[in-house]
């Protein structure tokens, strides 16, 4: 459409090439964002303890431009920059599973599939979760949250509820099959209109069964809860009076210990 539009407007084959390589550099921009984004939320994530061999993925390493700007350009001698390797390595793994698997396909439809399902998944069902996690904390009185509030919005939970409405309307609304001449239809897709959506709800029903698995079944059959501890190291940027806060670090450690209730139930 803006490729129409610069031709349109211009007249000439270069304003849309032009036009072609911002895109492209728009949506580079916005994969190294989301990278990064999603490599943190795994890294924090481990650093619960929930993941097989957690604290590699919770562990931060130098970056490589830190470490030349260290060894070749002076510096204030303070705390390297560091970054989520191997959650960004964890990132890449499943990001090849998902290509791969739609690798039997045509880029078109692999790239259709891709797009719709990172849309159902990411956009629309955590949105659904988070608004309808606000809204539970907003009316439930047991959690006493709103007596916590710093901040109370305009039209109070209106938002949440208009958006959680959208969210749930649009999940509902996905397995409805599309007319023959809708974009979202098999002729155009090539995809049928149920299989993205029954993929998004299948991963996360695989990640609350983890869940489920790791937190409530498995500390049961062992009888142990599993404690996290976190730390972390905070000081001043340059070791200036005036610097500005920074969390250098963070000390993590787990480990499953016994509950209180069995131990007092084993002593009487």
């Amino acid at each position: 459409m803006a490729n129409i539009f610069f031709r349109d407007v211009f007249g000439n084959e270069t304003a849309p090439r032009v036009m072609s390589g911002i895109i492209a550099l728009s949506i580079f921009g916005n994969i190294v964002v989301m990278t990064f984004t999603a490599s943190r939320v795994k890294q924090e994530i481990a650093k619960e303890g929930i993941l097989p061999f957690s604290l590699h993925f919770a562990r931060s390493t130098t970056t490589p431009y830190a470490w030349l700007k260290r060894r070749f350009w002076r510096t204030d001698g303070g705390p390297l920059e560091q970054s989520p390797a191997m959650a960004l390595a964890l990132h890449g793994v499943f990001a090849v599973i998902l290509v791969a698997a739609t690798s039997s396909t045509t880029p078109s439809i692999a790239y259709i599939v891709l797009v719709l399902l990172y849309g159902y998944t990411l956009v629309v069902l955590v949105g659904f979760a988070v608004a309808s996690g606000v809204l539970y904390l907003r009316f439930s009185k047991k959690r006493e949250w709103t007596d916590h509030l710093g901040f109370k919005p305009v039209g109070g939970p209106t938002a949440a509820i208009i958006y959680s409405c959208t969210c749930a309307f649009m999940i509902v609304g996905v397995f409805i099959p599309p007319g023959e001449t809708s974009p979202f239809s098999y002729a155009t897709t090539g995809v049928r209109h149920y299989i993205v959506p029954i993929v998004g709800l299948c991963m996360l029903l695989v990640g609350y069964s983890y869940y489920f698995v790791f937190a409530k079944l498995i500390p049961r059959l062992i009888k142990k809860v599993l404690v996290v501890e976190r730390e972390p190291i905070i000081v001043r940027q340059g070791d200036r009076q005036d610097g500005e806060w920074v969390q250098i670090l963070e000390v993590v450690e787990f480990w499953w210990a016994a509950r209180q209730a069995d131990i007092k139930e084993a002593r009487n």
